[in-house]
């Protein structure tokens, strides 16, 4: 068996992949290098949410210095996404709907199976920004009681799928999707790709962001990679952060404290 062409750490147990990165940063570390565990005591998702860690899924950060400004770097969720998308598609047996959910989700027939989280870490490059872009991969569990249901990759591919081949096709895909990138440069190319595997486009949905919960229909994303939303009264409005919910309401526009 060849051995991968990619610089990886593996590890037993981790509190989580993403403080590994930022304890490798704050020792000089500036990869590209994945880091993975078989289980994690520590788990985060997106807002400091627990991350689920059973063993059999992917936890994996990818360790990277890029030489863009950190307004910039945010855009790696969408790279992030689609190198996980694409690696999930190849190892699917047909008839099966994967999709993107903004900001950073991949779905399986409408429940999540991975998800994504982004953290700055120190960097000693000056003029560069150091990431730690956290992949959790659902690949033979999912946890229960989610708030969209949770689904795992190998309950339809045929096969089981361990952490290894996946990272074996994810760190690949994932370095063809930066080159895409080019470092922000062609953000618009990324952001095709990524509409065009997404849920939602064109159709109403709710966003939670702050103490508000906004519907309208998702438009598109933004140059920056904010979600277009278009209220009821023809406005469009930018956010930047926000959990997305889908259903049938069919009036657009209206905003609930939550």
């Amino acid at each position: 068996m060849t051995a991968p062409k990619f610089r990886h750490l593996q590890f037993d147990q981790l509190g989580s992949t993403n403080a590994e990165a930022r304890r490798q940063a704050e020792a000089g570390e500036g990869g590209p290098l994945w880091i993975t565990a078989r289980t994690q005591t520590a788990g985060r998702g997106r807002r400091g949410r627990d991350w689920v860690s059973e063993p059999g899924n992917l936890f994996a950060t990818l360790l990277i210095n890029l030489p863009v400004p950190p307004a910039t770097a945010t855009q790696i969720s969408f790279v992030t996404a689609l190198a996980i998308y694409d690696s999930c598609v190849s190892m699917l047996s047909t008839g099966k709907q994967l999709t993107l959910k903004w900001p950073n989700d991949v779905l399986l027939d409408n429940k999540k199976l991975a998800g994504i989280l982004l953290e700055t870490v120190p960097c000693n490059e000056p003029g560069k920004i150091a990431l730690a872009i956290g992949c959790g991969v659902n690949l033979l569990h999912a946890p229960d009681q989610t708030a969209y249901g949770a689904t795992w990759l190998s309950a339809h591919a045929g096969q089981t799928i361990s952490p290894g081949q996946f990272l074996n096709k994810l760190a690949p895909t994932m370095k063809g999707w930066l080159n895409v990138w080019q470092n922000g440069q062609s953000f618009d190319q990324i952001a095709k790709a990524w509409q065009e595997r997404a849920s939602h486009i064109g159709k109403i949905i709710s966003l939670a962001s702050g103490n508000q919960t906004i519907t309208g229909k998702f438009l598109a994303l933004a140059h920056d990679g904010a979600l277009i939303l278009e209220l009821a009264d023809g406005r469009q409005k930018h956010y930047h952060a926000g959990d997305v919910s889908f259903h049938t309401q069919t009036n657009p526009g209206s905003s609930n404290a939550e």
